[in-house]
């Protein structure tokens, strides 16, 4: 497709005797000439950048001397319906663009947690790029769903920039849980209130069905199982049962805090023996052949900043509330998540933030009770 330029140009040609002709063949070739002037010596008129080339080739032809002078030379946007629909991409694109997640980069400790984090991302959350941002889950959505999934976390950050989203995974804090060795049969019994949600048993009758409130003591799987009327088969229950309760916990923390954040995993060639940047931690090194590993090393690094925060109300979703998360989660047992939070009230004084913070736990609240002679 062609464009044109429309820009002005003033064309001045020596009076002859051709120059009559030379006007009316531009007039045939449908050059719009316009201001024409007859001067003493030349004449002179405007036509469009586009038609210098006609002038150019009828000038040869009659052998006439011509000046072009351009005008507007430095205009960048032109008149034309071209430069509108230009314009017009230029300043739309970008607002269509943004409407878009175009990338989505899970960032995890490990290799299999990444996959498993992926693998949720494509099946449960259908999390596919390109997707229009209003049709994207809310991040407590989001970071449920993935908790739910993969009970090993204690939290998902996730980190929005333009276009492009990061999920983070944290790893909960690992519990040693001593191997039990039963010498007896058990039921299952709740160790505290709350409203069942799913079983994960491996043997026991179930007494109740999810989504029923029991209280503390109440049996939830039973180790003996009734055959017929009057025969009953004892074989202990094993496994877990979750259910949801609210958790209120009270918090008191310095106003202003310390706290260690990594930069970007870079590679980088050093010289044998230079001094490493502070708190610098080599992450993977390129193995050389001796004779040039004496003198360089290639090595993956990842650097650790000290930065000092003053906490601000702002502060309360991406700093407080994961912290809490941590705190209560190392106080309760493995693959226990937190389903909500619900902030009951926060001050800033001078030197302290002090709240209150009501949770909705998930955790498994199955508790062995022996079972006696007689059941």
């Amino acid at each position: 497709m062609r464009i044109y330029d429309r820009r002005p140009v003033v064309v001045r040609v020596s009076r002859g005797e051709k120059v009559h002709e030379f006007i009316r063949r531009l007039q045939q070739n449908r050059v719009k000439i316009r201001e024409l002037e007859y001067l003493d010596d030349e004449v002179k008129f405007e036509i469009t950048r586009k038609e210098v080339s006609t002038v150019r080739a009828l000038r040869k032809k009659y052998h006439l001397k011509v000046k072009i002078r351009y005008l507007q030379q430095s205009r960048i946007f032109q008149n034309t319906g071209w430069t509108i629909i230009g314009i017009a991409l230029m300043i739309l694109l970008p607002i269509l663009c943004a409407q878009f997640i175009w990338k989505v980069d899970v960032e995890a400790e490990t290799p299999e947690l990444e996959a498993k984090v992926e693998k949720v991302l494509d099946e449960k959350i259908k999390l596919k790029q390109p997707l229009l941002k209003r049709h994207l889950l809310s991040d407590h959505e989001i970071r449920q769903t993935i908790m739910e999934e993969i009970r090993d976390l204690s939290w998902v950050h996730i980190i929005k920039k333009g276009g492009s989203m990061t999920i983070v995974p944290q790893l909960a804090p690992i519990t040693e849980v001593k191997d039990k060795k039963p010498d007896r049969l058990y039921h299952l019994i709740a160790a505290k209130s709350g409203v069942i949600t799913h079983f994960n048993i491996t043997s026991g009758e179930r007494r109740v069905m999810p989504n029923t409130t029991v209280y503390k003591g109440d049996v939830l799987v039973s180790g003996v199982i009734q055959i017929g009327e009057d025969e009953y088969l004892a074989v202990g229950a094993k496994g877990e049962v979750y259910a949801d309760y609210w958790l209120e916990t009270s918090f008191e923390i310095p106003r202003k805090v310390q706290y260690i954040s990594a930069t970007e995993k870079k590679w980088t060639i050093e010289l044998k023996n230079q001094k490493e940047e502070e708190k610098e931690q080599s992450l993977q090194e390129v193995k050389l052949p001796k004779w040039i590993s004496n003198f360089i090393e290639i090595k993956k690094t990842q650097t650790y900043t000290t930065t000092t925060q003053e906490l601000s109300e702002e502060h309360i979703n991406s700093f407080i509330l994961p912290l809490l998360h941590e705190k209560i989660l190392r106080s309760l047992p493995p693959k226990t998540i937190i389903k909500k939070e619900n902030i009951l009230h926060v001050t800033f004084d001078d030197d302290k933030v002090k709240g209150k913070v009501l949770f909705l736990v998930n955790e498994n609240i199955a508790k062995e009770y022996p079972i006696d002679q007689g059941d």
